[in-house]
C-alpha cells in the first residue's frame, strides 16, 4: 500500500517555526484594574515572653555632685594650711571602686575660673585626701573661702564629684577629668 500523505521530517520543522512565531507574536496586554482590598486577618496568638535581659550599666544618674562649698582652711602646726569636707558617700567601695573628682572656682559664681585639684602654680599647691568619710585639701597657702571686698562676692569656693564604680568604666567618651567645662557638659552639673 502506498502512502498518499508523507509526513517527513521538514513537515514537523515547519510546524515548530509556525508555533514559535506564533507564540513570539503575541505580547502581553495592559494590567486590568486593581480589585478591591481583602478582608484583615485574624491575630495571631501571642507569643511566649522573653527571658528578662541583663541589667543595664550603671549611668551618669549616679554620679553625686556637691553645691559650690564654702570652705575653710587652718594653719597646721607643722605648716601649711588643711580643710575638710564631711561626705558621708565617701565608702570604701567608692575609694576602692570609683573615682573622687575635686575642683576650686578661682572666680566668682558670675565669672568662674575653675580649675582640677591637685594644683600646683608658682609656689602654691593644693591637694586632696580621701578617706571614708572624708575629703582632705593640704596647701602650703590659705586657699580658703573669702569675700572678695570690691565686688562682694565669695571667691575660693570648692565642688567635689563622686563617681561611682562602674559608671567611670563604661563611659564610651573619654573626657578631661580635669577640664571641668567637659565634666560639667558631660555629667549635667548644674552651678
Amino acid at each position: 500500500m502506498k502512502r498518499t500523505h508523507q509526513w517527513g521530517k521538514h513537515h514537523f520543522l515547519y510546524y515548530l517555526l509556525a508555533a514559535t512565531l506564533l507564540v513570539g507574536a503575541c505580547k502581553k496586554g495592559d494590567p486590568g484594574p486593581q480589585g478591591a482590598k481583602g478582608d484583615k486577618g485574624d491575630t495571631g496568638a501571642t507569643g511566649e515572653k522573653g527571658a528578662a535581659g541583663n541589667k543595664g550599666d550603671a549611668g551618669t544618674a549616679n554620679v553625686i555632685y556637691s553645691d559650690w562649698l564654702d570652705v575653710s582652711f587652718v594653719s597646721q602646726s607643722g605648716g601649711g594650711f588643711f580643710a575638710q569636707i564631711q561626705e558621708a558617700k565617701v565608702t570604701d567601695d567608692l575609694l576602692s571602686k570609683g573615682e573622687i573628682k575635686v575642683y576650686l572656682n578661682l572666680g566668682t559664681a558670675a565669672e568662674k575660673f575653675v580649675i582640677a585639684l591637685p594644683f600646683l602654680s608658682g609656689t602654691t599647691q593644693i591637694t586632696p585626701f580621701y578617706e571614708p568619710g572624708l575629703i582632705e585639701m593640704a596647701s602650703n597657702a590659705n586657699v580658703g573661702t573669702i569675700t572678695d571686698q570690691a565686688s562682694g562676692s565669695k571667691v575660693q569656693q570648692y565642688r567635689y564629684v563622686l563617681i561611682p564604680g562602674g559608671t567611670h568604666a563604661r563611659m564610651d567618651k573619654q573626657i578631661n577629668w580635669n577640664n571641668y567645662e567637659e565634666v560639667k557638659n558631660y555629667l549635667g552639673l548644674k552651678d
